[in-house]
């Protein structure tokens, strides 16, 4: 198992950041009110920023053979619907990951900027997980999938527990509680395949799923995978 730990830099990550708030919030930079609002965005994302640190940790795994909906990894089960729908010699190996975003947030009465703090560390994470997405995704000799995980393809949030098992949250500071939950609240985690083939993956429509794995008899997303 080879671990991989990355310490993001803010300013590394901040263009790209902005540019997913703005998308986010819809700015239109030829409306003056727009241009108000950006700037009270602007002014919230000063507010937090100091002393804020990314850190992500992932591990290597080679994946057991699916069987129906369960994986295999370094002796833990994960159960998630959509791994019935996996053919196991078109997996190369998975990567466990968890990402933690650490800001000291103290009190402001402003509302805008507490919404909009809110929505920079969204945009923050987001960003840095693309990037640890792009760099395994350098050192294969495969194609790496969607991130599958607890809240995601029907995976139930109790499933991140197990992630513990298999992956250093304490590397980046991160704690999974008993309900599965993970603190800090801007934290999150999965796990990534590299693949042969992406197309033989389960369809991007089914990541929103919150069904168990007998929806995916009834489901056409289901059905057009493959599943049987």
């Amino acid at each position: 198992m080879d671990e991989i730990f990355i310490n993001f830099l803010l300013p590394d990550l901040y263009n790209a950041a902005l540019a997913q708030l703005k998308a986010v919030c819809r700015f239109d930079p030829a409306e003056d009110s727009h241009a108000r609002m950006l700037e009270d965005a602007l002014a919230a994302h000063r507010g937090w920023t100091k002393g804020a640190t990314l850190a992500a940790v992932a591990t290597c795994f080679a994946p057991l053979a699916p069987k129906g909906p369960v994986l295999r990894l370094a002796g833990v089960a994960f159960s998630c619907p959509a791994f019935a729908q996996t053919d196991a010699d078109n997996l190369i190996r998975a990567y466990a990951y968890a990402l933690s975003l650490h800001a000291d947030e103290g009190p402001d009465r402003r509302l805008s900027h507490l919404f909009y703090r809110d929505l920079w560390q969204t945009a923050y994470l987001d960003t840095a997980r693309a990037a640890l997405r792009a760099r395994l995704a350098a050192g294969t000799d495969g194609v790496l999938s969607d991130s599958f995980g607890p809240g995601y393809y029907g995976m139930d949030i109790g499933e991140m527990k197990k992630l513990a098992r298999v992956l250093d949250f304490g590397r980046i500071g991160a704690t999974v509680l008993d309900d599965g939950s993970i603190r800090p609240p801007k934290s999150c985690a999965g796990i990534f395949f590299a693949v042969r083939d992406a197309a033989r993956m389960p369809r991007g429509a089914c990541r929103s799923c919150a069904g168990e794995r007998g929806g995916c008899d009834f489901c056409a997303h289901g059905r057009l995978s493959g599943f049987d």
